[in-house]
């Protein structure tokens, strides 16, 4: 990765999970990190408000992570909850990107944040960023990633390069899919998601802060991106290798019934899965690091 010629980044979602590894690893890079916040007045942050009113600051880079999290099963999964899924995440991105395009000094790059979820479900298939899903054949998780990458338009239309990063699951200690998997698994009484033949496409938490800073950083990377783990496998594999490192079994299923409990399309992000692999990342020599 070359020296970083970027400095100021506008960062909306930047308090949760994935949100603080990526200000700690661009602070530590040298950028100057500005949150976008509900609440005005703190430090090194700016309000929706603000951003509405007055417009973009200056700034070199702006990343939206922002959304309600959808496998928040504190959360029912109610046509209430699902809408708020969607627009926290498209209403979000498109008044960044439309921001960003009025700018009059532009951001040199757009990071919107969509989701392997754009790829339809297959035990066989093995998709690229050149693959092109529908939105409205491929399930409710792809139709929502075209929304939020289309919502992106006003900046690649304004000339910003424009990146739409399209996450795996993030596994890291202190929170993401680990913290739900840990306790069960420990207790010995953890295992896969149905029958756990389905692709699991996941990514280490430093591995992905590390990719919004690549994509900040190289100038020819733009459009999709794949942020996902080179070393791919099966949720029933990667469950056994969770659970074998604390010496544990991993046997007991989550039958599919009873995860369909939490909602039927939330349901279906544990219950199938997509071979994703970072063509992109790999063409531009940013390989995934981490192997465990």
């Amino acid at each position: 990765m070359s020296t970083p010629s970027l400095r100021r980044v506008i960062l909306a979602g930047g308090r949760g999970f994935l949100g603080n590894a990526i200000k700690k690893q661009l602070s530590i890079a040298g950028y100057k990190v500005t949150l976008v916040s509900r609440k005005a007045g703190e430090e090194d942050t700016i309000s929706w408000e603000s951003l509405e009113n007055e417009g973009l600051p200056e700034t070199d880079v702006v990343i939206n992570l922002a959304g309600a999290p959808i496998l928040d099963l504190a959360k029912p999964w109610t046509k209430k909850y699902e809408q708020e899924c969607v627009d926290s995440r498209v209403k979000t991105t498109q008044t960044l990107a439309k921001l960003a395009a009025e700018s009059k000094k532009k951001p040199e790059v757009f990071i919107a944040t969509s989701a392997v979820g754009y790829y339809p479900t297959s035990l066989t298939a093995k998709y690229t960023e050149d693959y092109i899903s529908s939105a409205s054949l491929d399930g409710w998780a792809a139709g929502l990633c075209h929304k939020i990458e289309d919502a992106s338009a006003p900046a690649s239309e304004a000339g910003i390069r424009t990146v739409q990063m399209r996450m795996g699951v993030i596994m890291g200690r202190g929170g993401g899919a680990y913290a739900n998997m840990k306790l069960p698994l420990r207790l010995g009484v953890g295992g896969p998601f149905g029958d756990g033949k389905q692709w699991f496409p996941w990514i280490h938490l430093d591995d992905a802060a590390g990719l919004y800073q690549f994509a900040a950083e190289e100038k020819k990377v733009s459009g999709p991106l794949n942020a996902v783990s080179p070393h791919c496998v099966s949720n029933g594999s990667f469950m056994t290798q969770i659970a074998h490192a604390w010496w544990r079994p991993a046997i007991f299923a989550v039958p599919a019934f009873l995860l369909n409990l939490i909602g039927k399309d939330r349901a279906a992000m544990l219950l199938e899965g997509q071979h994703v692999v970072g063509k992109s990342r790999l063409e531009n020599r940013k390989g995934g690091e981490r192997k465990d």
